[in-house]
């Protein structure tokens, strides 16, 4: 089931749209995005029925890219407010996880990891405690400007917040492109020391330098053969999105991927 995140295809069109769109590149799956579907599915009644509207298209939709803004140092209360908002309406539409991240550089503001860790810890523990009751899990994120691109200090956060939960109900979201501009040199060796912590995968090729260019496979730098081998070294067994988040020929970029995309759930075992 080749799966596309929604947030590729936000700008400019309608829900409508993007899930026609989506349909017609040849993804049966959609991961929502927070604009335009949170937004705009504002009630219960209208989550019921997108659900079945977007059934009745041939598409699934798994996941929700939240996109709160995550601020546990002085903003703890409304960021965590944020977060179970939107568990509670990936819960609804039973989305199954919900995507967030750690601090940006400039909210962590200078303060050591040590630090940065602690409060992320107790925010994300009671954000993955909200989500387990839901039925849902909570993956992060790691951009090139926030902690978590570190696998060690990522590792002690995942660890953490999840200790007293349900497995699994806390991981790693390894976003190819990402990695490729955080560790230009060792995105493979990462996949390692996170391990089965694991989870999700946002999967594009990049071009190790450019933020959050997320290209077709095949039109960048990055090793996937490598990627996709370290990936089943530690017995990954999560969930999988292709993303094209910032591609300027995104229809058409879409249309050439599907097909790879699936090869390469079928070689990880999740087709």
């Amino acid at each position: 089931m080749p799966r596309i995140n929604a947030v590729s295809f936000h700008e400019g069109r309608s829900i409508e749209q993007i899930c026609r769109l989506v349909r017609d590149c040849g993804f049966d799956g959609l991961e929502l995005s927070r604009p335009p579907f949170y937004t705009k599915l504002c009630t219960p009644g209208l989550r019921r029925r997108f659900s079945q509207w977007i059934s009745q298209l041939g598409l699934h939709a798994y996941g929700f890219d939240c996109w709160v803004e995550v601020d546990p140092y002085e903003r703890f209360e409304e960021t965590l407010a944020g977060l179970a908002q939107a568990i509670d309406w990936a819960a609804d539409l039973e989305l199954g996880l919900v995507i967030s991240h750690d601090p940006w550089a400039h909210v962590n503001a200078g303060r050591r990891a040590g630090e940065c860790l602690e409060a992320n810890i107790r925010l994300f523990g009671q954000a993955g405690a909200r989500a387990a009751q839901a039925g849902l899990q909570l993956v992060l994120e790691p951009h090139p400007d926030t902690l978590s691109i570190d696998p060690a200090w990522a590792s002690d956060l995942i660890d953490g917040a999840g200790e007293g939960l349900p497995p699994n109900t806390i991981g790693i979201l390894y976003d190819c492109c990402h990695y490729g501009v955080g560790h230009p040199q060792a995105y493979v060796e990462c996949i390692g020391t996170l391990g089965q912590r694991i989870t999700h995968l946002h999967f594009s090729d990049g071009d190790a330098e450019t933020y959050a260019l997320h290209l077709p496979l095949g039109e960048g730098v990055l090793d996937l053969r490598a990627i996709v081998q370290a990936l089943l070294s530690v017995g990954f067994n999560g969930t999988l999105t292709n993303d094209l988040y910032n591609y300027p020929l995104l229809e058409d970029g879409a249309r050439r991927n599907a097909e790879a995309i699936r090869d390469v759930e079928i070689e990880l075992g999740l087709h």
